[in-house]
């Protein structure tokens, strides 16, 4: 029937269906195949939309801005004491290879502190030597090679004093042993004639008491001869006294020699111990002077310019591509560590007035690899951790003809930075305040797959900032 009817359109050009009602037709008439399709299609995308609705995922785009640092970030050099710059030896801009001679400062009263306090040293060091000599009990006080003229002689003429003022108390304390044992030489004398006059004396007496009872001689003639006995045991016993006397006086002329013998050397000693501890104070005055005259010639950071960095706490552990990733003396000198370029030279004027702390100028580390440091809004610090990839667009290259240049996250500061206290040694990104306009941003560190962009075979290296 519809063969018919198509076949009946076809040579005829005529469907009866068209002079027939429209409901009629519409019920008659297959459906437009078109329509279908839509149908169809749309049945299909709606499926599909919630096919990924259920195990779709969504990818969510945090951005932030930063700039290119150095894997070691920029080295200042600055003095710690106020002072003056005698020469300045480099310019804005300049190369300047490690250890170059950057500036030097003036060193008049680091010098002359630095003589004041050796003189210091020497003096006591010759005191030393001087004390020793008297406890040696020497003759001489021997100079050495080095000693001053002046230090020399001040010690050598209070060694003479010292040891003549020695020498006359001993020789007083002798000259008193020896008038203490010359009155008990004496004293031992007189009793040695008591002892062997005494007898006759007693005999004499006796006698004369024994004529007296028998009529001999009279009482008075035997009284006599009896008080000179007493008398001359009363003189015995005197004597006696005064050779116990005389002994106490040598053994004390004896003690005080042995007195002033140990006072000389307590006080030698007291002395010598008093000269060492200011020796070892001065010792160590003159190495901080030496410190601080050392660093009159400021230097860079011992990290340097360029030079491998060691791995810091909280930081990744990159492997494969990751992993490469890079890392001198006190004098009034400031030297670089490394190859550097000059950077925002404080001042261009030789005997300009420094304060401690003070930058004098930036270092740039030059050839070192570049990482990213950028700062990351609270609202999108939620999605980025530590070892997760990133893909950073340069501001110098278009993104669209030079590609971007991939990377990972190797650090995510643990708190946020206040942009009120930015400033205090926190390094921001250029333009002003970490995280733009936000009033706080975390800073993340991140590390480069490549130092360099390619674009129509070109190579175009990265610079810092």
């Amino acid at each position: 029937m519809r063969g018919k009817k198509l076949w009946r359109r076809q040579f005829t050009g005529v469907d009866p269906l068209d002079f027939s009602p429209g409901l009629l037709r519409i019920q008659a008439q297959p459906p437009n195949p078109f329509a279908g399709a839509v149908l169809y299609s749309l049945l299909i995308l709606a499926g599909m939309l919630f096919t990924w609705a259920a195990f779709g995922k969504l990818d969510i785009v945090a951005s932030a801005e930063g700039k290119l640092i150095p894997q070691t970030y920029l080295k200042i050099v600055q003095p710690s004491e106020q002072g003056l710059i005698r020469d300045i030896l480099v310019a804005e801009g300049e190369r300047v290879r490690a250890g170059q001679v950057l500036m030097r400062l003036d060193t008049t009263l680091s010098d002359a502190d630095g003589k004041a306090i050796n003189a210091g040293y020497l003096g006591k060091q010759i005191s030393l030597r001087r004390i020793d000599a008297e406890l040696a009990d020497r003759d001489g006080f021997k100079r050495e090679p080095g000693d001053p003229d002046g230090l020399y002689a001040e010690a050598s003429a209070q060694f003479r004093a010292n040891r003549l003022a020695y020498r006359t108390a001993l020789s007083e304390g002798r000259s008193a042993r020896d008038k203490g044992a010359s009155d008990l030489a004496a004293a031992q004398e007189a009793r040695t004639k008591l002892i062997q006059t005494l007898p006759h004396y007693r005999e004499q007496a006796q006698a004369y008491t024994d004529l007296a009872k028998e009529g001999y001689v009279s009482k008075l003639a035997a009284t006599d001869k009896a008080r000179e006995h007493i008398e001359k045991e009363q003189d015995l016993k005197t004597q006696e006294q005064i050779m116990r006397s005389a002994q106490a006086t040598l053994t004390l002329s004896d003690r005080k020699l042995e007195q002033i013998t140990a006072d000389y050397r307590q006080r030698l000693q007291a002395e010598r111990a008093d000269i060492s501890d200011e020796l070892d104070k001065t010792r160590a005055e003159y190495t901080k002077q030496q410190y601080r005259h050392g660093l009159l010639e400021l230097k860079a950071p011992q990290d340097g310019c360029g030079g491998a960095e060691a791995p810091r706490a909280g930081d990744t552990q990159p492997a494969g591509d990751w992993a490469e990733l890079a890392s001198e003396q006190q004098d009034a000198n400031l030297r670089t560590p490394g190859g550097c370029i000059i950077k925002d030279l404080a001042t261009h004027t030789a005997g300009t007035v420094i304060s401690p702390g003070s930058i004098l100028m930036t270092l740039v580390p030059n050839g070192e690899t570049l990482r990213a440091e950028v700062w990351v809004g609270n609202r999108d610090v939620g999605f980025i951790h530590n070892g997760q990839s990133v893909r950073l667009k340069l501001a110098s290259y278009q993104f669209q003809k030079y590609g971007m240049v991939d990377g990972r996250v190797a650090h995510l500061s643990a708190d946020a930075t206040d942009n009120a206290q930015q400033g205090a040694g926190q390094p921001a990104p250029p333009g002003g305040k970490p995280g733009g306009n936000q009033p706080f941003a975390y800073r993340a560190l991140i590390d480069l797959k490549a130092q360099h962009l390619v674009a129509d075979g070109v190579r175009h290296a990265l610079a810092p900032g």
